[in-house]
């Protein structure tokens, strides 16, 4: 059985200890360099009375240069803070800071009793926090642990809908200098952009999430078994957020639709195979998939075929640790219900094709038996692999013969 960690630990073990080279311009270097005792000297009095106000909701002139400062230092308190004030050396400062940036975004934004006075002070608060969270994560002197901290808080900005922040998660997510723990956040931060974004931009996001996952390699043959988990479930970020998008193809080459059927499929490209956390995210992905009416090249029985071999080992998993009591290794009810809407999804847009209709009943049902911690029978569990739940389509994409997925060991057999 795979081992169980905490999650802050895979980030702290993705992070490593690599430090940046990459330059910045010299006003952006000086600022950071400054100090802190400058920057706190700028913000309290006047600034930060208005800022604080800006907070609960008082209106923000946008051409009023001292409305723009007091949210520039403002968001500079929460981006700069966290290296000026050397937060790693204090127990606990790290988190709180984190907890107060999450209050502002979670309480003071978007759940504003008057939203549209809070509009202008939100778009101009997460335009900056993005710029300057960008330069701490760039400066040559920040530690990982501050760069970390600052992807995080480029991940929460995200539910701001920001669409400036797109490119500048991109540009993070293709910096070769940076950490997998600043990846991390921003592979979160991606995932939870995309819905908001228009069609182009979410292209966009999915070639640079299809060229991450092709491209990004697993850990080597001596890995341990610790590394080998943690590397999984940071791809799965990289997947979970590939999923957000909802065109099966960009152009030729970047075919979001394969890269998740491949995953839902356990194709045996993929190394380590994935697990089933990372396939119910894929097959998730693929349910929601549309596309436009005039593509007749994408099958979407194919599609349907890769999420049924998902539920059957879903269904296998789930069952195991049920029926033997073991400790839960993954949230199945979780998974099922947000497979289950999925599902509902796919069967709404695909009506008239009767193999994903069966597929999104089946599937449902047997959804409906994990979450209700009911027993599956081995029959139910089996069937899913069967030639009877093949997909008439060969192939994902019409006339593209390596559209196709090619079944692998699973993550299970894999560590036997």
């Amino acid at each position: 059985m795979a081992p169980r960690v905490r999650w802050f630990g895979w980030v702290i073990l993705l992070a490593g200890a690599g430090m940046l080279t990459l330059g910045l311009g010299q006003t952006r270097a000086q600022t950071l360099e400054e100090g802190w005792s400058k920057l706190e000297e700028k913000y309290k009095g006047g600034p930060e009375g208005l800022a604080r106000g800006f907070t609960k909701g008082s209106r923000v002139d946008p051409n009023d240069r001292n409305h723009r400062e007091a949210i520039d230092l403002l968001a500079k308190v929460y981006t700069y803070g966290v290296y000026l004030r050397k937060l790693d050396t204090q127990p606990n400062a790290i988190a709180k800071d984190f907890d107060a940036f999450s209050t502002l975004v979670d309480r003071d934004i978007l759940s504003a009793k008057d939203p549209q006075a809070m509009q202008t002070f939100a778009e101009i608060f997460r335009d900056r926090v993005r710029i300057h969270a960008l330069e701490v994560i760039q400066f040559k002197n920040a530690l990982p642990i501050h760069k970390i901290h600052n992807a995080r808080l480029l991940a929460k900005i995200a539910k701001l809908g920001d669409p400036q922040l797109a490119d500048t998660l991109i540009t993070v997510l293709k910096d070769p200098q940076q950490n997998d723990g600043v990846r991390y956040y921003v592979l979160q931060g991606l995932a939870t952009l995309i819905p908001k974004l228009p069609p182009e931009q979410q292209s966009r996001c999915a070639v640079a999430l299809v060229e991450f996952l092709e491209q990004k390699k697993g850990p080597g043959k001596n890995a341990t078994p610790e590394e080998i988990e943690g590397f999984r479930f940071f791809r799965r970020e990289a997947v979970r957020a590939l999923a957000k998008t909802r065109a099966p193809a960009v152009n030729d080459k970047v075919r979001p639709a394969l890269v998740l059927a491949r995953f839902a499929g356990n194709d045996a490209s993929i190394q380590p195979p994935p697990r089933i956390d990372e396939r119910v995210e894929a097959a998730i992905g693929l349910a929601h998939m549309q596309a436009p009416p005039k593509d007749k090249q994408y099958q979407v029985d194919y599609a349907a075929g890769q999420i049924a071999k998902c539920l059957g080992a879903l269904a296998q998993e789930a069952e195991r640790e049920r029926a033997n009591k073991e400790i839960r290794t993954h949230p199945w009810k979780i998974l099922a219900a947000q497979l289950t809407e999925a599902l509902a999804d796919l069967k709404r847009n695909n009506e008239k094709n009767p193999y994903v209709v069966q597929i999104a009943d089946k599937g449902t049902q047997l959804l409906t038996k994990i979450i209700n911690s009911a027993q599956i029978s081995p029959n139910e569990q089996t069937w899913w692999s069967s030639p009877q739940s093949d997909p008439p389509s060969k192939e994902l994409f019409q006339g593209l013969a390596d559209s196709v997925v090619r079944p692998g060991q699973s993550s299970e057999q894999s560590e036997k």
